[in-house]
């Protein structure tokens, strides 16, 4: 199978070789972090700076390098101490929902019974079809 992606809103939705691949490229990177606080059992104080939080869980989960994973989410501090969050989805097809609602696609009724790999490549298509 040939390679198909294609980026809706924050998702970037990749189907190669009967694999697939969903990430999010949060437009707010504070809410992306929030999330990875949470989930980690932070409470994150309205004070604190999308920089603050980066360098903080940077600190407690990567021994403070200026790169890491936790969980799904790859964070990176750039020497100018910007932080960018990518999220990788482990779970396809809760990334595949999260993109066909952003995208305004609604599977057909036999939707129950398609796999994963059928929901990329039709969000995919629909996409793509879109912006033509």
């Amino acid at each position: 199978m040939a390679k198909k992606s294609a980026i809706v809103g924050e998702y970037i939705v990749t189907v190669d070789d009967s694999k697939i691949y969903v990430c999010r490229i949060y437009k707010s990177t504070m809410a992306a972090l929030k999330e990875v606080a949470e989930a980690n059992g932070i409470d994150v104080k309205s004070t604190w700076t999308t920089q603050h939080l980066g360098r903080l869980l940077l600190t407690q989960f990567c021994n403070g390098a200026t790169q890491g994973t936790i969980g799904e989410y790859d964070i990176q501090r750039d020497p100018n101490n910007r932080i960018n969050v990518i999220r990788n989805y482990s779970n396809n097809l809760q990334g595949l929902r999260e993109a066909a609602n952003v995208a305004g696609f609604t599977p057909g009724s036999d939707a129950l019974s398609w796999t994963q790999i059928g929901h990329a490549i039709a969000l995919v298509d629909f996409v793509n079809s879109q912006k033509k």
